[in-house]
């Protein structure tokens, strides 16, 4: 599958560059488009200058990270990776990844549209749910680093069920799987002109009801950790701006999304006490 993938990048900056220049308050002002890099997150950082305003994007990335220094599968050159930096703004953090959340939401969904049903899952994932069962589709990673704000993405683009290596076959998905053939320079311009208009709003009301009505974790069995301790219960109501309630066997919790952790099946919850 791989030899079928590779892809003449050449003109992948002109052509968002052309996006960009058509946005009226772009994100962007300054586009790097590289074949092939360990790690978009870092090589963003090496090429901001330390300003905002960046748009970093390979064809291909050989060691991707996700949250929690987790390893980000990316294939051969079957995934979108894409690091943007950032001014946040108005956003504070949890506000930024919320509306980062709607931005990959809302671009995934407009290709997806009602066959697939695509949920946010908080904090950083979006995943198709089929029946009880979440197949995620792309991650989000939000670094600070020297003052800047990188917003890294990933987008299972092109992989076929045999491409997946056999533990993450049942846990993720791709938009090709999908029956949405899309190139990937078309979805990183859908990306920069979603991304632009959610920024330039910065609607708090806007994010908290786009991301209500997507939400992956309410009514879902769940264990976070805060403060030490770790709760294992049912997402009643979350509020990727303020807090979470869940019901618990000794109560109903709410808790502060800023300072709360997902902890997830594969996990050890870690010293501690549980509720």
């Amino acid at each position: 599958m791989a030899q079928e993938l590779y892809e003449d990048i050449s003109g992948w900056a002109s052509r968002i560059d052309t996006v960009i220049s058509n946005i009226e308050s772009p994100i962007v002002q300054r586009v790097v488009v590289m074949e092939s890099t360990r790690c978009t997150q870092d090589t963003a950082f090496d090429f901001s200058q330390r300003t905002h305003g960046l748009l970093l994007v390979a064809s291909q990335q050989t060691a991707g990270r996700g949250s929690h220094g987790r390893d980000w599968d990316d294939g051969d050159r079957s995934t979108l990776p894409c690091t943007f930096v950032v001014d946040p703004g108005c956003k504070d953090a949890p506000m930024l990844a919320a509306c980062v959340a709607c931005v990959v939401h809302e671009t995934l969904n407009a290709l997806l549209g009602a066959d697939h049903d695509l949920k946010i899952k908080w904090p950083n994932d979006i995943v198709v749910r089929d029946g009880d069962h979440d197949r995620k589709i792309a991650g989000i990673l939000i670094e600070q680093r020297d003052e800047l704000t990188l917003v890294g993405v990933g987008i299972n683009c092109n992989q076929l069920p045999e491409d997946w290596d056999p533990e993450l076959r049942s846990h993720a998905v791709s938009l090709r799987e999908l029956g949405a053939q899309v190139a990937r320079l078309d979805l990183v311009c859908r990306l920069v002109e979603h991304m632009s208009q959610w920024f330039d709003a910065c609607d708090r009301a806007e994010i908290r009801e786009y991301y209500e009505l997507h939400n992956a974790m309410v009514g879902t069995l769940r264990t976070f950790k805060y403060r030490n301790t770790c709760y294992h219960g049912i997402v009643e109501h979350l509020d990727p701006l303020a807090h979470m309630v869940v019901e618990t066997p000794k109560g109903v919790v709410t808790l502060p999304v800023a300072q709360t952790v997902h902890v997830r099946g594969d996990e050890p919850c870690g010293p501690g006490r549980c509720s």
